[in-house]
Order: C-alpha cells, then structure tokens, then sequence
C-alpha cells in the first residue's frame, strides 16, 4: 500500500514538473526584471533597495528551484543512485517553484502600485494580502495535485475550529479588514498628512508612513511614531491635509494694544507674512480685527504654508517677526497665542 501511494505520488509529480513550468517562471522572472529596467529608472535610492531584495530572494528562490528540478529530472532517467529519491526531489522542486512564482507576483504587485503612485509610497498592506492569497491558493492547489488531499470535508469539519481562531484574533481580525477597507476607501495615502480625531477626543496627527496588517503608522512633528491601530482609524473622523492638492491655510492670533493704530498694524502683519519663510506668496494673506476684548484687540491671521508638517516653526518665525516689527513701531502684544485651526 505505502507503494503505490508513492508511485501515486510520483506520477502525479512528473504530470506537474515537465518543461512548462519552468518556462514559466523563467518568462515571468524575466518579464518582472525588464519592466523594472524600463519603467523604473528613476526611483530613489530606498525604493531601489527594496527592488533589489525582492528581485536577490527571487533569484535565490529560482536557483533552488532550478537544481531540484534538474535533479528530479536526472533521477527520473534510470540514475540507480538517484531514482530513489525522485519523490523527495520531485516534492521539494514544486515547494520552490510555488515560492518563485509567489516571489514574482509580489514584485508585479509592487511594480503596478509604484507605477500608479509613483510619487507616493506603496502600502505593503495590500502587497502582502494578495501574496497571502495567492500563497494559499497555490498551497491548496499543490497539497491536492500531489498527494491528493481534499479540502472539501476538511473544511466542513473545521467549523468549531474557525469559531475558536475567529474569537482568539477578534482584534487581529478587525484590524486587518479595517487596514483593507481603508485601502479601498482611501480616506489617506501614504505621503499624507492626517489628523485623527479618536473617539474618546483624542487628537493624533502626523504623516503617513505606513499601513501593515494591524495599524497605520504616522511621523508626527518631531519624528514620533504614532503606531493606531487599524480598527481605531476606522472608526474615527479623518481629516487629510494633503489629499486636495491645494495648499493648506493656518490661522495665528495676536491680542495687541487696542489703542494702536489698526491700519498700521495690519500693514505691519502684512509685511511680516510676506517676508516669512514657508509662507506661500502670491495667494492670498488675510490679517483681520477679529474682536475687542478686556485683554486688547485680537487680530486673526490666515495664511497658506508651503508644508503642513512645518507649520508651527512658521509660526515661531511669525511670531518672532511680529515681535520685532511691532515693538519698532511701539505697539504693545498684549498677549500672543496660536490658534487650533
């Protein structure tokens, strides 16, 4: 019996291991590298590493792959000292080929998200999802076509198990299709600069850098990493800074002396804004009396920056300016503060 499950499992390998697929791979793997020489010259230096370690494990994998399939090859031409082990060699032979063509598909994944977004970083999220799928298919075509196994009843008899994983990775889970669903909503891209409005009231802002299976991961103003879980953004009301490509205004008020000339200080303001660095010019600058207060007369700012992520050293920059300039011009800051918008 444990032979002819061996002479089973022999013919169905070399109904699997002929020339075609190695073929296959060979074109593919091939196909993979010229679009990357031709479509991707011009990628920057950490781009171009992360290419350079898919396409290193890729040729290792099809190194591998390749001397297992000539010596499952050899042993199948009457080699006495070989013949024994063609199963072994066989069975490891399409282990390899399955992780060549896994390795290929991640790179074309790769290639096909750089070339929508070539500005912008991939998420590896949806990389690894579809290397995950394509992992399990092949898994689940190779244990059938080899050894016969059927997945059908398997399946069905699992289902006490599913419940148990399924309760056990609630929270894994819920991230997952939470990071899914976002990469599908695209409330943000990586690149973006977003604020997370919680919902117990909790702020965090910061800039997309990535999105993995659990969380999205952010560079907040001075280089934290803000790790939040995917389900938590989810839930959450996003508001994204970059996703319009228009530039983004920020707002200052000043609490001066209200006996001050009001044309004087405006044109003080004025000239404050024009003069400071990250301060856009040629758009529009508002410096408006915004109320008259017990404390003094409140002048509101607006003004648009040239980085969302540099805003408040523009506003040092602003309010060290202003400081000069109106004390100059002998007018008394009553108070300064920034605004929240």
């Amino acid at each position: 019996m444990r032979g002819v499950e061996m002479e089973t499992v022999k013919d169905r390998l070399e109904g699997l291991l002929g020339f075609e697929p190695l073929i296959v791979l060979s074109v593919s793997g091939l196909v993979a590298i010229l679009i990357f020489r031709l479509m991707f010259k011009r990628l920057n230096d950490s781009r171009k590493a992360l290419f350079k370690r898919l396409f290193g494990s890729l040729v290792s994998a099809y190194v591998s792959f390749l001397v297992f399939w000539l010596l499952q090859h050899l042993s199948l031409q009457d080699f006495a000292h070989l013949g024994s082990f063609y199963n072994y060699f066989g069975i490891i032979a399409a282990i390899l080929g399955s992780l060549v063509f896994v390795r290929i598909v991640k790179i074309v994944v790769f290639e096909y998200l750089f070339f929508k977004s070539a500005t912008a970083g991939v998420p590896v999220l949806l990389v690894n999802l579809v290397t995950l799928v394509i992992s399990i298919f092949i898994a689940a075509w190779l244990s059938t076509s080899v050894f016969g196994v059927r997945w059908a009843p398997l399946l069905a008899t699992s289902a006490l198990v599913s419940v148990v994983l399924g309760l056990a990775l609630q929270d894994t889970l819920g991230n997952l299709f939470a990071g899914v669903a976002l990469q599908f909503d695209k409330p943000y891209e990586i690149g973006d600069w977003i604020e997370v409005h919680g919902p117990n009231g909790e702020v965090f802002t910061g800039e997309v850098n990535e999105i993995t299976w659990r969380a999205t991961i952010l560079f907040g103003f001075f280089d934290e990493v803000l790790t939040l879980p995917n389900r938590l953004v989810a839930q959450s009301d996003v508001s994204n800074f970059s996703a319009r490509k228009k530039p983004v205004y920020r707002g200052l008020n000043l609490t001066l002396d209200p006996d001050a000339d009001e044309e004087t200080v405006k044109e003080i303001l004025h000239e404050v804004l024009r003069e400071t660095p990250g301060v856009l010019q040629g758009l529009q600058h508002l410096v408006m009396l915004r109320e008259l207060t017990e404390k003094g007369a409140v002048y509101r700012l607006f003004y648009p920056i040239d980085h969302f992520g540099r805003q408040y050293i523009i506003v040092d920059e602003i309010l060290m300016r202003a400081q000069v300039r109106l004390k100059k011009a002998g007018i008394r800051s009553s108070r300064l503060r920034i605004a929240t918008s």
